[in-house]
């Protein structure tokens, strides 16, 4: 069985993030989880009384709405579908309920109501911070079939445990996996320890290796998703090292919004998840 949170601020954004997620993963042995956060004003602001209580009862009557929007979509169709409305940051709160859950994915969308892009808050900080892995899902994003997946190989190890969605996504759309090593130099070549590991843990799926070389690593990868015709790029944050520039704000939302390829972020993380 497999949990999917799916953030939700009521906006179409979200809704067709929340689309491409059901399309990916299906509905089969899969729960998905609706969440929406709310904060309320400043309760020392004593003219703001009672503005808590009537947040909250907004944001009730709002994901009732989502929840009937969700549930009349074919996609969802047969889906065990529930719902989560709380008080806090969002990133606390998905980080909270994933550990509650046990979740094993949370899909967003890069924009929220306004469309200009909430990569640098909402989205961004769930990206740099989540405890799970995160699907970053582009407005212009098609509901097709996922094909090809490329995954940047930072050459710094191979985690089994961070792969896992990685790997579960592959063999549910029958992809193949394509490793991007992006080179620093014109000497420098994957380690080739390496390569047998992951030869070894992606034996399930198709795979290969390519290169490119660029100091620009964001550039590089968007270079190599075209260049492979590539339906979703997914990247391992282990929050230091080489790749830890494509989580800067401005890197990210070159990264993710302004592309029509979702971005799969894993995370490194202990079995226990702690």
């Amino acid at each position: 069985m497999v949990h999917i949170l799916l953030p939700t601020d009521f906006s179409d954004n979200s809704l067709h993030a929340a689309m491409y997620g059901a399309r990916l993963l299906g509905t089969q042995e899969v729960t998905y989880t609706l969440v929406h956060t709310y904060l309320d004003a400043d309760p020392t602001v004593t003219s703001w009384a009672g503005m808590a209580e009537s947040l909250y009862k907004a944001a009730v009557d709002g994901m009732k709405d989502w929840e009937g929007r969700i549930r009349a979509s074919e996609l969802f169709e047969g889906a065990t579908v529930n719902t989560e409305v709380l008080y806090g940051p969002l990133t606390n709160m998905l980080n909270e309920l994933g550990k509650e859950k046990k979740a094993d994915l949370i899909v967003m969308g890069t924009e929220g109501h306004s469309g200009a892009g909430i990569m640098g808050s909402n989205a961004g900080a769930t990206v740099k911070h989540s405890k799970i892995p995160v699907l970053v899902v582009p407005n212009r994003a098609e509901l097709r079939p996922v094909t090809r997946i490329l995954y940047a190989d930072d050459q710094k190890g191979v985690e089994v445990a961070g792969t896992r969605m990685l790997l579960h996504i592959a063999l549910r759309s029958m992809s193949e996996i394509v490793l991007a090593h992006v080179l620093q130099n014109p000497d420098d070549l994957p380690d080739p320890e390496i390569v047998g590991m992951y030869g070894e843990l992606l034996q399930a799926v198709p795979h290969r290796f390519i290169a490119g070389e660029g100091k620009d690593v964001a550039g590089v990868l968007d270079f190599l998703a075209e260049k492979e015709g590539a339906d979703m790029i997914a990247v391992l944050h282990r929050h230091t090292g080489f790749f830890e520039s494509l989580f800067r704000t401005s890197t990210a939302k070159r990264l993710a919004l302004h592309t029509n390829l979702p971005l799969l972020v894993l995370q490194a993380y202990d079995t226990d998840r702690s």
